[in-house]
């Protein structure tokens, strides 16, 4: 509470400051959410990947126990209910008509009602982090309009790339520039960012993880199009492993699409990882080879505007582990939901279960993606609708179908053959604007399991269940 108070004063002297001297302005946004959940055949607490093939951990394979969320494979699984809150704020501060500063601090992120938030003690709150009495300052930057471009330099906030059905909204340290010479339609933009910085604390002489990007945007009125390459320069076990020193130097391409023809739009993402997941300093003939990564995933959604009635259809695709490394030292690691993102992105949520941010299905928002799933990749067909009551109430309704894009790696585990019918899933919704900046909405959605889930429990000696959800959530934003 003391480091909260002292926040709280510490801005209110940035606001004074500004009231005093002309040159500067502040301004803050932010959101206040309290949400209530209840999931049906959910552990509480520990739901482990039942394969336990012993994978290799450079591949980026090997099972560990996962967190908290549904476990379709044990109708023995009880109910896990909850209240929960997040309190962000958003500060900016105008220096003059060149620079700005911003920053995002989190005072809680799903923090659960009825623990002791204040005593300390390692997970009461943030579902995760012992750290609950510690205000999060998310993102902490300067933007300088330069003769050259804008420049972006510090803790800078890292949005959905495209949309965000392959990318998270987070955080990251980079240096940023969007070129002024390069005129509208287009917009170019150059980074680099510091993943992981070792050289500073350690004896390693060249063990940093870096990302170099450059992305191209062409946008009308009715056309976006965004492409873009990164390279992926991971030195961190290059010289502390002895005979296992490894570098893993990585390409990825993107592309990104949407656009409007009359009421219709059609929307894309697309994205392929490429090179060396791991490049011995010592290779071994049959024992440790160079291993590559080449995944690819895919998102298509078309949909269609009718006077208050938005329909719309969407596909999406990634890639599964190939049976090639079972039987190759060499074998590449192809499952694109652990390569391209830990899980899809966390802010993709198409479905409520299988896509949701508690669910620990597809996506790993707060509870890392199951893991016979992201071995598997995935196939998903999802008919989507909202419906606009009025200007203060929408409807919204969803019916999607999945199934795994592969299932050798996951039969190799088990030793038995395992269906590809992840299941099928129906959402029900409703959002109601209370005023113009408070919103409730309250969520229903189903999960029929399917054979992958049934003969995956049957391994264990348990039965599957379907799953259920029910949520409501309260929304203040300022």
């Amino acid at each position: 509470m003391k480091k909260i108070i002292s926040t709280v004063a510490a801005l209110g002297l940035v606001v004074g400051v500004a009231g005093t001297a002309s040159a500067l302005d502040f301004s803050m946004s932010g959101q206040y959410i309290i949400e209530g959940y209840m999931l049906n055949n959910a552990d509480g607490a520990s739901k482990y990947d039942l394969n336990n093939n012993g994978l290799n951990d450079v591949t980026g394979l090997a099972t560990t126990a996962r967190d908290a969320g549904l476990n379709p494979y044990d109708d023995e699984a009880g109910t896990d209910s909850a209240w929960l809150h997040t309190f962000i704020i958003k500060p900016k501060l105008q220096v003059n008509d060149k620079i700005t500063m911003f920053s995002e601090l989190r005072f809680a992120r799903y923090n659960v009602w009825g623990t002791d938030n204040d005593g300390g003690a390692a997970n009461n709150s943030d579902l995760y982090a012992n750290d609950q009495n510690n205000i999060d300052v998310y993102t902490l930057y300067m933007e300088y309009m330069s003769p050259v471009g804008k420049i972006r330099a510090g803790r800078c906030i890292v949005p959905p790339w495209g949309g965000d059905f392959l990318s998270t909204y987070s955080h990251a340290d980079r240096l940023m520039w969007w070129p002024s010479f390069v005129a509208d339609p287009f917009e170019l933009l150059v980074f680099t960012q510091k993943t992981q910085e070792n050289d500073w604390y350690g004896a390693e002489d060249d063990a940093d993880n870096d990302v170099y990007e450059i992305d191209l945007t062409y946008k009308t009125d009715n056309l976006l199009l965004l492409g873009g390459y990164d390279f992926y320069n991971y030195k961190s076990a290059s010289d502390n492993n002895g005979i296992s020193n490894f570098d893993r130097q990585q390409h990825q391409l993107r592309a990104y699409g949407v656009g409007k023809i009359a009421n219709f739009t059609i929307e894309g993402e697309w994205g392929w990882r490429f090179g060396d997941f791991a490049d011995y300093d010592t290779e071994i003939a049959g024992v440790q080879e160079d291993i590559d990564v080449d995944t690819m995933a895919l998102m298509l959604d078309g949909s269609g505007q009718f006077d208050k009635l938005d329909v719309g259809l969407m596909y999406f695709w990634a890639e599964g582990q190939d049976d090639d490394i079972l039987t190759h030292v060499d074998g590449d690691v192809t499952a694109a939901m652990q390569v391209l993102e830990d899980g899809l992105g966390d802010d993709f949520n198409p479905l409520y279960i299988l896509t949701g941010d508690l669910t620990g299905m597809l996506n790993s928002d707060v509870f890392n993606a199951d893991p016979n799933m992201t071995t598997s990749g995935v196939n998903a067909i999802v008919l989507h609708s909202d419906f606009q009551v009025s200007d203060q109430l929408s409807l919204h309704g969803a019916l999607g179908y999945a199934w795994a894009d592969t299932t050798d790696v996951i039969e190799a585990g088990y030793g038995v053959s395992i269906d590809d019918e992840y299941g099928w899933e129906i959402d029900l919704g409703a959002k109601y604007k209370l005023l113009d900046n408070l919103t409730y909405e309250v969520r229903a959605a189903y999960f029929n399991t399917g054979d992958f889930i049934d003969d995956i429990a049957t391994v264990a000696g348990q039965d599957s269940d379907d799953l259920y959800l029910l949520s409501h959530h309260l929304t203040m934003t300022f």
